[in-house]
């Protein structure tokens, strides 16, 4: 089972897939996922969401490390520092933020497929970039690259950056015992925190360089702002919640919330996802939905694809702590109600 090994990566402006190493006990990613943040929200089916720091940044290979705030127990996983042969069966995992894991079989088309002066794996299992960061493997579990790039000119191809690449940086790392460190991209020298360092320059060349440490944490303003402070007086950690750019995910009881904001609208909303349809729903469960929708106030009832989903809408203008907690309070705790519902009573399923 490699699932547990892949975690979503997600933070206020970009989303990604991660694999975790539990020998030197990091999250693998690309860097330009984590880019402008000094923390980020991983999680997968088997770990509750967490709070991870960013300790490397390497935008020449586009490869960051991530040090979960608790610890992960699982089983060393296999790094293979030989390439695949052309022709070798691959797994890419992947997976968009709130969804099922992708999972997507190919084969190794090339080696060392030259872009940007780097050496890539070429393969066909095509995750699309929203999977950015996630683990290439051979079919018996080995790690043999992350995937990286989608090629455009050719749909269906895509660059992973081989492990041997990747355990390169790992050891590069971990020469400064636990020190955040970066590489510049100039001299593509791995430069460590250390208090003499000059600020914003590497010391090698110098050229700009932004280290771990120089990056502060995300500050929301305005509309993003209110919304998390919503979250935060509900009970919830608004870090542990953001999903993307305006996007935020909270799990209440068996139910997934989902807040977004809509610029352009002006909508905020909250999509409280119960649960699946059975596979061959009775008529009476939409009739059950319908009268519920007559009866609740400033709530509405749906379905999208196989999910039931329970909404809420509010414009912005009218958005204050005071105004719009009783409402997503309400959002919640029906949510918590229905679920049960819908499966005791209707043979819906659980999320």
């Amino acid at each position: 089972m490699l699932s547990p090994y892949v975690f979503q990566v997600a933070t206020p402006f970009s989303t990604g897939t991660g694999v975790y190493l539990p020998g030197p006990g990091l999250v693998v990613t690309n860097e330009h996922v984590v880019r402008d943040n000094a923390t980020v929200v991983i999680g997968n089916d088997a770990q509750t969401e967490q709070l991870a720091t960013v300790v490397y940044l390497d935008p020449y290979y586009d490869l960051a490390f991530l040090k979960p705030a608790t610890d992960i127990d699982l089983p060393l996983l296999s790094l293979s520092t030989e390439a695949p042969e052309v022709g070798t069966e691959i797994i890419a995992i992947g997976q968009h933020v709130g969804r099922p894991l992708r999972i997507s079989e190919g084969k190794v088309l090339e080696l060392d497929h030259r872009h940007h002066g780097i050496g890539f794996i070429l393969h066909d299992a095509w995750q699309e970039a929203v999977h950015s960061g996630g683990p290439l493997f051979t079919p018996d579990g080995k790690l043999v690259g992350i995937n990286m790039y989608d090629i455009h000119e050719g749909k269906g191809r895509s660059l992973s950056l081989p492990a041997s690449r990747v355990a390169e940086c790992l050891d590069r790392y971990e020469e400064g015992f636990g020190k955040p460190a970066a590489r510049c991209f100039n001299c593509q020298e791995v430069i460590f925190e250390t208090p003499v360092n000059p600020t914003g320059h590497c010391p090698s060349c110098g050229s700009a360089i932004v280290l771990p440490g120089m990056v502060e944490d995300y500050a929301p303003t305005g509309v993003s702002a209110t919304v998390e402070a919503i979250i935060k007086t509900s009970g919830h950690d608004p870090r542990l919640a953001r999903r993307g750019p305006n996007l935020w995910s909270i799990r209440q009881g068996s139910a997934i919330i989902q807040l977004a904001y809509h610029e352009d609208s002006g909508l905020v909303t909250g999509d409280a996802y119960l649960c699946n349809l059975p596979d061959y729903p009775e008529a009476e469960l939409f009739a059950f939905l319908l009268r519920e929708n007559c009866k609740l106030q400033q709530l509405t009832f749906s379905t999208f694809g196989k999910d039931i989903v329970l909404s809420l809408l509010i414009y912005d203008r009218y958005l204050t702590v005071k105004t719009a907690l009783p409402r997503f309070e309400h959002l919640f705790e029906k949510a918590d109600h229905y679920d049960n519902i819908l499966v005791e009573k209707f043979g819906a399923k659980w999320l």
